[in-house]
């Protein structure tokens, strides 16, 4: 699990992963309209926040633009700051 994964790292301030859909941590979702698939986040309370090339017109949730990376850090280091362990 990534709990247990984690559980080997030596002390961080941050970790950042891809996959691990169904855990339970707080998850910002990547989404590329192109790929043709629905948005995660509607199913799935622990995402918190959505990066993607369109923003979704009924997402509640913080967005940045996939074009945008400082914004994107931004919202990584509001999150992480938000949802301490």
């Amino acid at each position: 699990t990534l709990r247990d994964l984690v559980a080997h790292l030596s002390a961080v301030d941050l970790v950042i992963v891809e996959g691990f859909k169904t855990d339970t941590h707080a998850k910002v979702e990547v989404h590329r309209s192109s790929v043709g698939k629905p948005l995660l986040h509607p199913n799935d309370p622990n995402i918190v926040a959505i990066a993607s090339d369109v923003r979704p017109a009924d997402a509640r949730l913080p967005f940045a633009h996939l074009d945008d990376i400082e914004a994107i850090a931004d919202l990584v280091d509001e999150l992480a700051r938000a949802y301490p362990r």
